[in-house]
């Protein structure tokens, strides 16, 4: 399931047909409160892009956490606890004249925490995407 992010190929996240290592191993989880609303704009191609900060704490303290999506999300609201499990990713876009560019996470699922076993079943899958790969 997450193995085939990896690459993003028009819009689609289709499996890869190369062998990924270990060494290609992309998979992101998070878990905290969103910070800001959901802002969602729709494609050129009629695709629905959304987009959300989210907020985690550790060791070093509070680190803020851009998020994007396909599509929208009624569970995404401030002050919602949160698990994402997706891939991190650098995105370009133009700014003006100037080309800039954002490193965000592009969630392939979305829980809610209180809904413990959605949240089992995406890190789940997410383990064993994992774990397939370390096995090939």
């Amino acid at each position: 399931m997450i193995a085939h992010l990896l690459h993003k190929e028009g819009g689609h996240m289709p499996r890869q047909a190369t062998a990924v290592t270990p060494a290609d191993l992309n998979i992101v989880v998070l878990v905290g409160e969103v910070t800001s609303p959901l802002v969602s704009r729709t494609l050129a191609n009629g695709e629905i892009a959304s987009s959300f900060d989210m907020s985690t704490h550790t060791d070093e303290g509070r680190i803020s956490v851009p998020v994007a999506m396909e599509g929208e999300s009624a569970t995404v609201v401030v002050g919602a606890q949160l698990c994402v499990v997706g891939v991190v990713r650098r995105r370009f876009f133009r700014a003006g004249s100037s080309v800039s560019s954002r490193t965000e996470v592009l969630a392939h699922s979305v829980s809610v925490m209180r809904r413990r076993a959605q949240v089992r079943k995406n890190l789940t899958a997410a383990l064993e995407d994992i774990t397939e790969v370390l096995d090939s």
